[in-house]
């Protein structure tokens, strides 16, 4: 069976998991009909995805156990993991001020509509903006909830290390979410050739992205897959050196669909990375090598919520045509640094073959 065909199995008990976990904490917390709408702005924030951080814990634990990644049971480390990432997106969305995700309004947009239609005195866009933060919040105390059943099942070495990781996880997540609003606050002079940096946007991109959505997943299913910590901690160092490079790739690669990717797939608007001005390696790159009157077209677009669909378009070829080319170079660069950490290790040549269709899962993939 193929990596994919194992994760088209789980896929279904992930979901269930996820959902399960959720309906439970609801229930705890005490839901009434007055808090309905925050209900179902909290379970339409799970729905969909592509329950990436989840199938790589499952990957972690078969190379750690040394079972077959059909075979693996991790509901509450599935749960926690797919939790969490709710949870961030629903934050990461208030941030970037999106409207739309996974074809869908956003919480904080969700919920502004909802205070629209009930009549509401005040702020319609506050009340969003605020309710979609408790929105997150909520999903996080469910991710720890899931996380902290996890740790349960345990031998005590590898419950510590496995709650220490998910909370470096969650605090990485926001220093590299720092890193990005701080970027995006920098003035952009049009003269200068080096105003944007390559390397700065890989920093957040190690942070906020590829850290928590391929390692940090998979070395918490190795934790739970092992007997004992002093058996995984050598496989922890030589996952990290083959996903990280390979995290780098998944997100660099999330970036040029952020671009270029059909809206119909990808769930977003055309160009919605340009309108929200991320600084990324594709736009550091395409920046480097642009003119300066390209470079004033891009201004006229980055962070700006009113760009036009022609303005959206001319910054999309400038993009095209002067940093994509190298933006696909650098993703081809880390996912053959992956590689070459792969075929430097001990592994039997199933194990690298999960891991060399993994990349590919990760990196060449179009939604």
């Amino acid at each position: 069976m193929t990596l994919s065909d194992s994760f088209a199995t789980l896929r279904p008990f992930i979901d269930e998991a996820t959902a399960t976990s959720l309906a439970h904490l609801l229930a705890r917390a005490g839901t009434s009909d007055r808090s309905e709408e925050f209900s179902r702005a909290v379970l339409a924030s799970v729905s969909g995805g592509k329950r990436f951080r989840a199938l790589m814990a499952h990957v972690g634990y078969a190379l750690s156990s040394g079972t077959s990644v059909e075979e693996v049971s991790l509901p509450h480390l599935s749960a926690a993991l797919e939790l969490y990432q709710a949870s961030a997106l629903v934050h990461d969305d208030i941030i970037d001020k999106a409207d739309e995700r996974r074809g869908m309004p956003t919480p904080h947009r969700r919920l502004a509509n909802y205070h629209t239609a009930q009549s509401w005195i005040g702020s319609s866009t506050d009340f969003g903006q605020h309710g979609a933060i408790l929105v997150g919040d909520f999903l996080f105390s469910a991710a720890t909830a899931a996380a902290d059943e996890q740790a349960l099942t345990l031998r005590e070495d590898c419950a510590r290390a496995f709650s220490r990781r998910f909370a470096d996880m969650h605090a990485e997540v926001a220093l590299g979410q720092y890193l990005d609003i701080t970027a995006e606050q920098t003035p952009l002079d049009p003269e200068r050739t080096d105003a944007l940096s390559t390397s700065d946007s890989l920093e957040v991109a190690l942070h906020k992205s590829a850290h928590y959505s391929v390692v940090h997943p998979a070395l918490l299913g190795a934790i739970c897959g092992a007997s004992s910590f002093d058996r995984v901690a050598d496989l922890l160092d030589v996952l990290e050196t083959i996903l990280t490079p390979w995290g780098l790739a998944f997100q660099l690669r999330d970036d040029d669909l952020g671009v270029f990717g059909d809206p119909a797939v990808t769930g977003k608007p055309a160009g919605d990375d340009l309108r929200e001005g991320k600084r990324t390696a594709l736009l550091a790159l395409t920046w480097e090598a642009s003119s300066p009157a390209e470079r004033r077209a891009l201004t006229d677009v980055l962070g700006v919520a009113e760009a036009s669909p022609e303005q959206i378009a001319t910054a999309t070829d400038i993009v095209e045509r002067n940093g994509r080319a190298a933006h696909e170079a650098e993703i081809a660069r880390l996912v053959a640094d992956g590689h070459a950490a792969l075929e430097a290790t001990t592994f039997d040549e199933d194990a690298r073959a999960m891991l060399r269709e993994l990349c590919s899962l990760l990196t060449a993939r179009r939604a």
